[in-house]
């Protein structure tokens, strides 16, 4: 891998990785299309008009501010990462990797390809291949980890929504329950991480995965190359280690990321509660105004559809985004058109828009990834990290090494401090007076003749009559 991406791609692979994300695009055009001509069809079609016709277009700015809002913490993610490691990064230059991150992944299945590009065009930014190829995985594990702690929280509070979600059948009379899938979504995203854990300090469960689980899949023809499976699953558990001891030995940092995470989280899943706002939508939720209360209500529900369209590896989701929205919000917004024109308005600013904008950015930005690296994929981050491997580990290291020599040193130093006469003023025995300190019912010192110079001797200290004029650490 490392030769096709210096040297460039061979003609004929070029053309093949190209058609691949012209289909890929296609793939969204069509399921767009397909799911607007389904929102629209029938009666729908009017209705809709009539409730685009009636919007408080106010509110769709306060959308489109609060789509560009998330990018502004992505953007500010990626400065606080890459600050660990230059104080040459720029705040406009995370946002712009966070833009060209997210068209990659929305135009490859299960956002494949997100992070391998995002990875280089950190590298055209001026951040070492091995520095972004940590960037990306310690990203990886703060917003996997955020996105777990949304989710309990939303099935804690949303339960009964939950179980009361179904695909109606009416021809059929078929009432399909949603819940096993929403379970199933909540338990693949927590499954990643609690898989990584496991794999890296269980040697046992390590060594069950990779022979039995892993060849088991192969022999039934689950997985077409094992052997690929096993040493990408290695490679992942092994940087998965180390940059979690990375993000152990930055602990503020840790905190500070985790916080922006989950604004993100918040600030995207609330914009189904503005978007029903702008086409007046009735129901419990908006019948007495606005409320925070509700915009919780409807981000907790919102993040239901992320585990729901998270098990359909479709780029984009396209499609399957907008269909099950419809079915997760289709007792709480209600009026004529309402749940199809909201859902068009939503789609339109967190998709549609963020799919022109951020292809536009990874088209002209200066610093984009070169030509021969704009077919990356998964199994493109997956070499990038076994290639850099080596070098971060020693980083790794070496940081959490030398935040625990400078504790230990700390307290060497602590205990090897004199201690203090038993007096009231340094806090008792063994107390420690920091600064200056006025010495109180002093003699005046007397000048005395210049003598010869000695040298220096030791200062003992009397019981009795002992001066501090200033005690230093």
């Amino acid at each position: 891998m490392p030769a096709d991406i210096n040297t460039g791609l061979e003609p004929k692979k070029k053309k093949k990785s190209a058609l691949k994300y012209v289909i890929y695009i296609l793939i969204v055009l069509i399921a767009t299309g397909i799911s607007l001509a389904v929102s629209l069809w029938g009666d729908n079609f009017g209705k809709v008009l009539s409730a685009f016709q009636g919007a408080d277009w106010r509110w769709f700015i306060l959308i489109i501010g609060l789509v560009a809002l998330s990018y502004v913490f992505e953007g500010l993610i990626l400065l606080v990462f890459c600050r660990l490691y230059t104080r040459q990064y720029k705040f406009h230059q995370g946002i712009a990797c966070a833009y060209i991150g997210q068209f990659y992944s929305n135009v490859t299945p299960g956002a494949s390809g997100g992070q391998a590009m995002q990875v280089y065009t950190l590298k055209s930014q001026g951040i070492q291949v091995s520095n972004a190829a940590s960037i990306m995985v310690m990203s990886f594990i703060l917003y996997q980890s955020s996105l777990i702690l949304f989710d309990v929280i939303a099935l804690a509070v949303e339960w009964n929504r939950v179980i009361s979600i179904n695909v109606d059948i009416t021809e059929l009379n078929w009432h399909i329950p949603m819940w096993p899938l929403i379970i199933g979504g909540f338990l693949l995203n927590i499954s990643v991480i609690f898989l990584l854990i496991t794999m890296s300090y269980s040697h046992h469960f390590h060594n069950f995965i990779l022979h039995y689980v892993v060849g088991f899949l192969g022999k039934i023809r689950l997985l077409k190359n094992p052997d690929a499976t096993r040493e990408s699953l290695r490679v992942q558990v092994e940087n998965f280690k180390i940059e979690l001891k990375r993000l152990a030995s930055n602990v503020p940092v840790l905190v500070i990321q985790i916080l922006l995470y989950m604004l993100i989280l918040f600030v995207r899943n609330s914009i189904p509660y503005f978007s029903a706002f702008t086409v007046h939508a009735s129901g419990e939720m908006f019948d007495q105004g606005f409320s925070m209360i509700n915009v919780m209500h409807v981000c907790f529900l919102t993040s239901f559809h992320q585990m729901v369209t998270g098990l359909i590896p479709l780029p984009g989701s396209a499609g399957v985004s907008e269909l099950f929205y419809t079915y997760l919000f289709a007792g709480s917004f209600l009026g004529d058109g309402v749940l199809n024109s909201s859902q068009i308005i939503w789609r339109t600013a967190t998709f549609h828009i963020v799919l022109l904008v951020s292809g536009f950015v990874a088209a002209f930005y200066r610093s984009r990834p070169k030509e021969p690296i704009h077919y990356a994929n998964r199994k493109t981050f997956v070499d990038l990290q076994l290639e850099t491997f080596d070098e971060r580990k020693r980083s790794a290291d070496t940081l959490y090494e030398t935040r625990q020599l400078s504790r230990k040193e700390i307290q060497r130093r602590m205990m090897e401090l004199p201690s203090l006469p038993d007096d009231e003023e340094y806090g008792g025995r063994g107390g420690i007076k920091v600064g200056r300190v006025k010495a109180t019912n002093t003699k005046p010192i007397k000048k005395e003749k210049s003598k010869k110079a000695k040298p220096a001797k030791a200062l003992k200290p009397k019981k009795d009559k002992q001066q501090w004029e200033e005690w230093d650490i």
